[in-house]
């Protein structure tokens, strides 16, 4: 059955100031609670046009917390209505958090997500509050709190080129903090140069040997830099149908009820070119098949590469973030896959060889994700 993706982007305000954020200047602009009935309203018609009864939300910023009584109304509102089956997400970077705003989330059933770049000295490279301090020291003991109430809590880990050299011991502390859910992501907006990609191939062969030695161990867990690649060549690449299908299947709404179609695209400082509607209005269905049209478009600088079914070429949020363009590969992804692709597949084929049984479960059992998670939060 189809679902519904909409993102709620509840305030250009956050607590923080990354480097790398890509949202613009952080200013106390939240959405109101006419926007947000409007926008309830905006998506229950649309569940209605694709005859779906299955939404997935998530709570965005800027920091969502600072609006915290707006996502427990957002939750109560869809409450109300009939035969709708809504999850919820939030990615939070932490700070914000307390034992009882914790418990409250998960009693709600929101699966919230942490941000964590690594060890304390990668971390406070770029997340510092707005004051220019380090966050480390209050992300992990928001990190204690969140994996008391589920063990099964994901980590976002965001490298950047000077960050490349410690990949490895930041991803090893994350796991020793007791995540076993690890989403590690490149900062596509960063100014990557051949040098960043040397360190960052020195970087990957070192966690090639970790994942290894983890997997030998029995050790459960989920890599993305590592398991989704594994993925792209035990499965099927991708099919058209399953990607996010730019501004159809999923959309961000931002403070103001403008519609967009993923989140890189709800900045402070608006980008028409990019706006596919508005809450109270509907969406501009020529704008959205445009955008659809441009992203879809033949990439003729993958022409010829044997991994082009494999990367993420597909991804427009990416491409944008770094060429300004939907209908343009990112030179970034292309770069990072043919390095990491190899370094993923020589592990893989180790693992392979010694018929390492978890890793045999782990990618060749469709089961294994439910089960893992279940053992995982026990």
């Amino acid at each position: 059955m189809h679902s519904l993706s909409a993102t709620f982007h509840l305030t250009h305000h956050c607590n923080l100031r990354c480097t790398y954020c890509y949202t613009g200047e952080k200013l106390p602009v939240a959405m109101t609670y006419k926007t947000i009935d409007d926008s309830i309203a905006f998506i229950e018609n649309e569940l209605k046009t694709l005859e779906t009864n299955r939404l997935h939300i998530t709570f965005f910023g800027g920091e969502p917390l600072i609006e915290k009584e707006k996502i427990f109304y957002i939750i109560g509102e869809f409450s109300k209505k009939e035969n709708i089956d809504v999850s919820y997400r939030m990615s939070t970077n932490g700070t914000l958090l307390s034992e009882d705003l914790i418990k409250q989330l998960y009693d709600n059933n929101v699966f919230v997500s942490l941000s964590v770049d690594g060890h304390p000295d990668i971390h406070d490279t770029h997340r510092v509050d707005a004051g220019g301090k380090p966050t480390s020291h209050k992300v992990a003991k928001a990190a204690d709190m969140m994996l008391c109430h589920n063990p099964a809590t994901n980590v976002t880990c965001v490298l950047s080129p000077d960050t490349a050299y410690q990949l490895c011991e930041s991803v090893d502390y994350i796991f020793n903090l007791g995540f076993r859910y690890i989403t590690t992501t490149l900062d596509y907006s960063a100014d990557w140069q051949l040098e960043h990609f040397a360190i960052l191939k020195k970087s990957y062969q070192k966690l090639s040997k970790w994942y290894v030695d983890k997997m030998l161990k029995n050790e459960r867990f989920y890599l993305s830099f590592f398991d989704e690649r594994i993925r792209s060549r035990t499965y099927k690449p991708i099919a058209a149908s399953e990607r996010c299908q730019i501004g159809t299947k999923q959309f961000s709404i931002a403070p103001n009820g403008e519609l967009y179609p993923c989140i890189q695209f709800v900045k402070t400082k608006a980008i028409p070119e990019f706006m596919i509607g508005h809450v109270r209005e509907g969406f501009d269905a020529a704008c959205q098949n445009h955008l659809y049209q441009q992203s879809e478009k033949e990439k003729p600088e993958c022409n010829g590469c044997k991994l082009e079914a494999r990367c993420s070429k597909w991804c427009s949020c990416i491409n944008f973030m770094s060429t300004g363009r939907i209908d343009k590969a990112s030179p970034i992804v292309c770069y990072n896959e043919k390095i990491l692709i190899e370094i993923v597949d020589k592990a893989a084929d180790k693992l392979w060889k010694k018929r390492n049984n978890t890793f045999i479960h782990k990618h060749y059992n469709e089961d294994y994700a439910v089960i893992s998670h279940f053992e995982i939060t026990l």
